[in-house]
């Protein structure tokens, strides 16, 4: 348990001091202190993740117009709307796998150790925005 919350206070607390404006890439070298040949695979896995999502996103764009085309007609086509809405949650759907592997291809790279830590990371970054509360309210110590 400390170890989570001593990892939730560096993640929280200590990374945004220097992460502003550093490229989130070197951030995440960091602080899972990943060698040179992982940082090198990982962006071959960063090219062909964004590889695969710019068309994916580009047709997003244009689902995205063709919906707010549809709604803005003075009779909107209930029809239209809804091929519109499903066709852009099937693009949804696309780019959130594209990035899932990315994710997964990003796991294989990393030591048992490094994989423990993305994943304490992940379990309390949902609590990060609230930290500055606790800090400000003097909770949290120094």
């Amino acid at each position: 348990m400390k170890t989570l919350a001593a990892l939730l206070i560096a993640v929280c607390c200590i990374t945004p001091a220097f992460a502003q404006p550093q490229d989130p890439v070197a951030v995440v070298a960091h602080v899972l202190e990943l060698s040179s040949d992982q940082i090198t695979q990982w962006g071959d896995i960063l090219h062909a993740r964004q590889v695969a999502l710019e068309p994916l996103v580009q047709q997003a764009q244009a689902q995205e117009q063709a919906i707010g085309q549809a709604l803005a007609a003075a009779n909107p086509d209930p029809l239209a709307v809804g091929q519109a809405v499903v066709a852009m949650h099937a693009l949804q759907t696309q780019i959130a796998a594209v990035n899932a592997q990315s994710a997964a291809d990003f796991e294989k790279v990393l030591t048992p150790d490094q994989l423990k830590r993305l994943n304490d990371i992940r379990n309390v970054a949902h609590v990060c925005p609230i930290v500055p509360a606790f800090q400000a309210a003097g909770l949290l110590g120094n």
